[in-house]
Order: structure tokens, then sequence, then C-alpha cells
């Protein structure tokens, strides 16, 4: 594994975010900046393989939210709201004296990517969403992990949950899910929690939120992984944008993000290239 050196910058009173910085542009050149931010429970070690393709063309930074692994714990009494976790993805860049980025979310990452879109478009220059629930959790499955106890999967050790997170990513790839498993542990619980219940909370009506976001937007997902969304409900939350785009990968049954990760960096790639005039070809 890659040594890193972590990075951290103060956001506000109450949090210091830690985040890592990969950069192999040439150092005459002034890059892009892309944010991998990865959803709740996951390290950003997760974008590893992302990284040869994105960081000899862009500054690649890859922060922790609130509450996780090198990110100061909340404060006693924190009120866990998805308007202040966006204000901290805004904090964070106001602190780093990055004006516009091109933002990629993972999973929850990506629900809050809508959320930064619709409230700051000015600094996004795209948005990218790999596996991604949607701006509402409301009325979803995984929304509701926010309301339970404690001996639901999602918070205590279950072996049905590791094993069905096996099958999702394939035989070959059963290393990765065990490793994701086992790190998923390492995230203090209270901010497990926390994140779930921020999204479970938050109801927005998608025909009236969705078209007032125009940034450029690319969404990802495996045809056959609809745990956490559909082809169909993928496409219908495109069509509701003004410019977005849909890509599935036929066959893929586990987060296409993880199990295919070159050709996702890829496909972020092509779509930058292709909202400044190119081609795409690279």
């Amino acid at each position: 594994m890659a040594v890193e050196h972590v990075k951290k910058v103060r956001v506000d009173d109450t949090l210091e975010m830690g985040y890592y910085i990969d950069d192999c542009t040439d150092p005459w050149k002034t890059p892009d900046t892309i944010v991998l931010l990865t959803g709740c429970r996951k390290p950003r070690q997760l974008f590893y393989a992302w990284i040869p393709t994105l960081a000899r063309q862009f500054r690649v930074i890859r922060p922790h939210l609130r509450g996780h692994w090198d990110s100061t714990p909340a404060p006693e009494g924190y009120e866990w709201t998805v308007e202040g976790l966006v204000r901290d993805l805004k904090n964070f860049l106001d602190a780093l004296g990055v004006d516009k980025v091109h933002f990629v979310g993972e999973s929850l990452g990506g629900f809050l990517g809508y959320h930064l879109a619709y409230r700051h478009p000015e600094r996004l220059k795209t948005l990218t969403l790999a596996t991604s629930p949607g701006p509402s959790f409301k009325y979803h499955s995984l929304g509701q992990m926010g309301s339970v106890e404690v001996h639901h999967p999602v918070w205590g050790a279950d072996e049905k949950w590791k094993a069905r997170l096996i099958w999702e990513y394939g035989p070959e790839n059963r290393a990765l899910a065990e490793w994701v498993d086992s790190e998923a542990w390492k995230c203090p619980v209270e901010a497990t929690k926390g994140y779930f219940k921020a999204a479970a909370n938050c109801e927005v009506n998608v025909e009236e939120f969705l078209p007032r976001i125009n940034v450029p937007t690319l969404s990802m997902i495996g045809a056959e992984h609809t745990r956490i969304i559909t082809m169909q409900e993928a496409q219908r939350l495109c069509n509701l944008m003004p410019r977005a785009k849909l890509v599935i990968f036929p066959g893929v049954r586990a987060q296409c993000q993880f199990v295919m990760p070159e050709r996702c960096a890829q496909e972020v790639v092509r779509f930058i290239k292709e909202q400044d005039g190119d081609d795409g070809d690279h």
C-alpha cells in the first residue's frame, strides 16, 4: 500500500478535516481540482485505483467528512443535517482557497454532491455521481437505517451482511469486499448514525429540486446493482436535470466505482473534456 501523508485544515471552530492530495501534473501547469468523496463508513483509500488516471491531469483531493477517521469527531449534541454537511464541504473548499472543483461523490457522497450543486453551483465545474441513491433519502430503505438500533447489520457485525457484500462484489473481488467490510467497522458508530440520520431527515421534491441543478452532471451505475438505485430510477433522475448524462455498465451487480475503478475514472475524464468542448479522447 502506498505511504500517504495526511494533511489537515481547520474548517470551523468544531472541525478539522483530514485529506490527501494526489498531484502528478506538470509543475508549469495550473490543473483543475477534483474532489473525491466516499460515502459513509468508507475510507478514501477506496479511490486508490482512480488516482493513476486522474492525478496526471488533475489535482486530486480526497477528504474525510466530519467524524470520519482523521477528521474531528462531532461535538456533543451536534445536530446532523444535510445543510451542515454541505456547509462543511463549502468551508473545506474555502479553507483550501479552492474556487471551483470537479466533484465526484460515491453513494452517500453523491447524495451530498446533489445538495452541494443545488446550494452552491458556483463552486462546481462538474458533478459526478457514482452509485448514488439520489437527493432524497426520506423514503429510501437506506435512509431508514438512521433510526434503527445498534443491532442492525449496518451498526453491528453481521455475517449475513458480509456475505451479501461478497456476493455483490463477486468471487473475483472477494478480497476487496472483505477489506471494505473490515474497514467499515473502524468508522465511529455515532458518525455513521449521524450521516444516515441527516440523509433520512432530508426530503425534497425531485421534480422541483433537480431541474434547478444546472451543473454538468455524470451519473454512473452498475446495471444489476439495484440495492441503492435501479436503472429506471437513475434514468428518471437524469432526465429531470438539464445537463445530466447516465452511464450504465452492463452485467455489473456491485458498486461500479470500486469493481471497475479505472473505467469509471476514464468516464469522468471523458465527461470533463466533453464540457470543455473536447472529444473526450485521452
